[in-house]
């Protein structure tokens, strides 16, 4: 019978495509306060800074391609049934060709009202429901075309809630066969609760260059980057399942 295989990745998957990690020293993304583009208090003080921000980020992540490790997932995918979990904004994972890509933390390519009823309101009598693709970085014009407001980068800032698809999760836990994490610390919540609830998988591995998460007792550990171990380890997995 096919396996069913997770990949929950983070950062470390898309680095050696280009992309910088989320923090870098002195907790600066791209030489800013995480508080000033990546907070909803950061949005209200000035949503211009925030905009060009992001904007800056979409032209990047558009012009970056996809590295040994996505094209492997994208293998792996292509003779398994394969469900990607990520952190990561960008969208290489579907720039290799996978199809079941979940972004735990938003998309890149994608806007949404300002009001968005997944972000926690000011006022809470006031939501909206837009969300849709965009070809082209949002500008300070573009309002929400459902109710006039200003419109945003889809991305999950600090103090927002991750969409963790929780009953999604429930009814495939049970069905997986293998769990491999990819690029992540494991650290940061509610995300990292993603090890805890794949505990019981058959065959868990962890790979990344950091091994900063204590409870990696029952993983198959590689430390290393992602294109150092990624081709290997699906290599080993089609050979085993296939």
């Amino acid at each position: 019978m096919m396996p069913k295989i997770v990949v929950f990745s983070g950062a470390g998957l898309s680095a050696e495509s280009g992309i910088p990690t989320f923090r870098g020293s002195g907790g600066l993304w791209e030489g800013h306060r995480i508080e000033d583009v990546a907070t909803p208090v950061g949005w209200m003080q000035n949503q211009q800074l925030v905009l060009d921000f992001y904007a800056q980020r979409f032209v990047q992540m558009q012009q970056c391609q996809p590295n040994a490790a996505h094209l492997a997932i994208a293998q792996l995918a292509g003779k398994f049934d394969v469900v990607c979990i990520t952190q990561n904004i960008d969208t290489l994972l579907e720039k290799a060709g996978v199809k079941d890509v979940w972004h735990l933390h938003g998309r890149i390519d994608y806007h949404k009202c300002e009001w968005h009823f997944g972000i926690p309101p000011m006022d809470a009598e006031w939501q909206c429901d837009y969300r849709g693709a965009m070809e082209k970085p949002v500008q300070f014009s573009d309002l929400c075309p459902k109710c006039g407001k200003q419109l945003r980068p889809d991305v999950v800032w600090f103090g927002e809630a991750v969409d963790m698809i929780v009953d999604d999760l429930y009814q495939m836990v049970s069905l997986v066969d293998v769990f491999i994490v990819i690029g992540t610390s494991a650290t940061v919540y509610p995300a990292a609760n993603l090890l805890k609830f794949f505990q019981n998988v058959p065959e868990k591995y962890f790979v990344d260059l950091n091994l900063n998460y204590q409870a990696l007792n029952d993983f198959t550990i590689f430390q290393g980057s992602a294109t150092e171990h990624l081709p290997s380890l699906v290599d080993s997995l089609k050979a085993k399942f296939y």
